[in-house]
């Protein structure tokens, strides 16, 4: 990986696709965490500071201190404005909607919530600016489907889009990122004492060489685990990829055709590349 050719291609292609759209200012939401961090560096370097704003939308019962200490931390030295915005309120409103829908209490429902919360408010601010949205996924996260539809995946631009985690560190190193950020555990921190590696099973280094392998180089399962990759593991990765094909899909279209057997056929919209 070069990574200094890798930071002027992207900072490149941020411009360009901010000028070729008429735009020039971009919204992020800014965790704390390493892959909103170096998507926000990169697009500070790539329309400069001003043209850049950082919310942090900390949920007040799960988000730690630390990750919003890091998110301030960083806005300063990138020298972008950056707003707080506590997405509690919106999360209270969802009690209500329990209790009307008569449904049970799921945390997984709830983690869900809070990313499509601060999606929304991140797009109404766009809405309201004439900007865009940085998105902060990187590949590996889009994958192994470690997102949330309309949520952390939704946005106009992924800039770390076909970088794998490893790559993104090593892009933060690059770009200066702060080394307690750079250490610190991936998690969305949606769900209190959520790590990404726990839930996913092993960590990220082990993951990304998994998935180059299946993905990148075609290696079958079996080829994978006889090089010597726990079986588990492997399975694990493989299956997930398989199960969140729905999540690298646009919303499937039911066409009507006069040419159809029975009046009506579907299309699948075209994937981007990931098998399953």
């Amino acid at each position: 990986m070069n990574t200094k050719e890798i930071c002027r291609a992207l900072v490149f292609g941020i411009g360009d696709y901010f000028r070729k759209n008429n735009f020039q200012k971009a919204v992020i939401g800014l965790s704390g965490g390493i892959d909103s961090s170096v998507a926000c560096a990169l697009a500070a370097k790539a329309l400069g500071g001003k043209n850049v704003m950082a919310i942090l939308m900390p949920d007040l019962e799960v988000t730690s201190k630390e990750s919003t200490r890091d998110a301030e931390d960083l806005a300063r030295k990138l020298k972008i404005e950056y707003e707080i915005i506590e997405i509690n309120d919106f999360l209270a409103s969802f009690e209500k909607i329990n209790k009307k829908l008569k449904l049970k209490k799921d945390i997984f429902a709830i983690a869900n919530a809070k990313a499509r919360a601060r999606m929304m408010i991140l797009y109404y601010f766009v809405n309201s600016s004439n900007a865009l949205v940085i998105g902060t996924s990187d590949k590996s996260e889009i994958a192994l489907g470690y997102t949330t539809k309309y949520g952390d995946n939704a946005s106009d631009i992924l800039v770390l889009g076909d970088l794998w985690k490893s790559e993104v560190i090593g892009l933060g190193k690059y770009l200066g990122v702060p080394g307690n950020i750079l250490r610190k555990k991936p998690s969305a921190e949606l769900i209190a004492g959520q790590t990404a590696e726990k839930e996913l099973g092993a960590q990220y280094k082990i993951l990304d060489k998994i998935l180059k392998m299946y993905i990148e180089e075609n290696k079958s399962i079996d080829g994978i685990i006889k090089i010597g990759f726990n079986r588990k593991i492997v399975h694990s990765v493989a299956e997930r990829i398989r199960l969140n094909e729905h999540k690298r899909r646009a919303a499937m279209i039911l066409r009507v055709s006069e040419r159809s057997f029975h009046g009506m056929e579907w299309r699948m919209p075209v994937t981007n590349g990931f098998r399953g």
